[in-house]
């Protein structure tokens, strides 16, 4: 009887203890707030969920301090183990700022867990507004591989889908089409398809990776500017960087890529696995289109093919100043110059420049702008598109003379939604 006691025991508390202790510990996780709102969305992944768990309840911490309470029903209750999401809302700060937050699960069906440590935490990023979030995949590629025409699908499908939101850089290797500048940027194997710097995929659309990478935000809005000299030699670009946090340190720094569309030649040829491979039909109109071609397939336009590109690995040194000043603009110029070297280059109506911030820290791309090249009477500020956002429409030196473009020194700026602001151009 005592050992039937014994046993009852032991199992109560065991079961106890599986409930109790049911969630291990996650990496920490990001949230962007914008200061106005009611808070933002985090999904958490609660893993290893023990039988019986119907819901949860857990608490945000700031310092050590409660800023909310919240019990949350879970799904699929009665299953053995399983994983979740628990999507936790993230109020904002009262001040644009960066603090951490600490989120405890406190109880389990309503029993207090007794847990210390935090199950996560989560780093929020409060912001004067919400920057607009642009998503790079750099396709590493080559006219020598068989499945490279997965990335290619990839980076056309995306452009067709997301054509505001998206900006796709094909970086060739080992064929007529190799980009030497970015040589200091290895890759395991091709086609290696990379969405800023962060993640690879083997998806042949590239959807989910995007909308996910898309959904971490940013610190910035960053807008690039670029325009031919009157020879069409150079390629003068400027960028306006506005963070939307104040800052004290920086671990940002711009890099440039000029990109060229359309490229062809009798010589070019693209090595095709995909031919005939009908398993592989459905996925997207443009891997249909390799599926249906032959391999290897000539007679092939080249599009977003990097020509040449300025601090490519870490981006350029000083290109973001410090202190970081939220809502204050940061003004920094660069060229791409002897544009006749790069022979590569066939029609000078296609071609484009990007400018990639890149988290100096980590190597991670954190947003990115695309432009066209203007011409040389065009400053390539009257041509940026006004719907929907605001713009420069007049530029001043401190003597009060309209200037066409950015000067070292003050310049004085006024912009379409009535406001005047000052600049200090490096």
């Amino acid at each position: 009887m005592q050992k039937k006691i014994t046993l009852r025991l032991f199992l109560a508390l065991s079961l106890a203890l599986m409930q109790t202790n049911a969630f291990a510990q996650v990496p920490s996780q990001e949230a962007y707030v914008n200061l106005n709102s009611t808070g933002v969305n985090v999904p958490v992944p609660l893993t290893n969920i023990t039988n019986g768990a119907k819901s949860i309840e857990y608490t945000l911490t700031r310092n050590g301090e409660v800023i909310e309470t919240k019990t949350i029903a879970l799904n699929g209750a009665g299953r053995t183990r399983s994983n979740q999401t628990l999507n936790v809302v993230v109020p904002p700060s009262t001040d644009p700022t960066v603090d951490e937050l600490a989120l405890n699960i406190t109880k389990v069906n309503g029993q207090p867990t007794n847990t210390t440590e935090p199950y996560t935490t989560i780093t929020r990023t409060t912001l004067t507004q919400t920057p607009k979030r642009k998503v790079v995949v750099e396709d590493f590629t080559g006219m020598w591989c068989p499945w490279c025409p997965r990335g290619m699908a990839v980076l056309s499908y995306l452009t067709r889908t997301h054509p505001n939101d998206f900006i796709g850089i094909a970086v060739h290797n080992s064929d007529a089409l190799e980009c030497d500048d970015y040589s200091g940027i290895r890759v395991s194997g091709y086609p290696t398809v990379r969405f800023d710097r962060r993640t690879d995929t083997n998806d042949y659309t590239g959807e989910s990776t995007f909308r996910s990478e898309q959904n971490r935000g940013a610190e910035m809005d960053v807008k690039v500017f670029a325009a031919w000299d009157e020879w069409k030699r150079n390629i003068s670009i400027t960028t306006r960087t506005t963070f939307r946090v104040s800052k004290y340190n920086s671990h940002y720094a711009l890099a440039y890529v000029l990109l060229a569309d359309g490229l062809q030649s009798r010589s070019y040829y693209q090595k095709n696995g995909f031919a005939g491979g009908y398993q592989y039909r459905g996925y997207s109109q443009d891997l249909d289109f390799f599926v249906n071609s032959s391999n290897p397939v000539y007679n092939l336009k080249f599009d977003h093919t990097a020509i040449a590109a300025l601090g490519i690995t870490r981006g350029l040194q000083g290109s973001i100043s410090t202190p970081i000043v939220a809502d204050k603009v940061q003004v920094h110029q660069t060229a791409f110059k002897n544009i006749s070297q790069y022979s590569l280059i066939q029609d000078k109506s296609k071609l484009s420049v990007c400018v990639l911030v890149i988290n100096t820290q980590t190597g991670e791309i954190v947003n990115a702008d695309k432009c066209e090249i203007s011409d040389h009477t065009s400053t390539g500020i009257e041509n940026a598109p006004t719907t929907g956002e605001v713009v420069e429409v007049a530029r001043y030196n401190a003597a009060g003379c309209r200037i066409s473009q950015p000067t070292r020194g003050l310049n004085i700026v006024k912009y379409s939604d009535g406001r005047t602001v000052k600049e200090i151009v490096k």
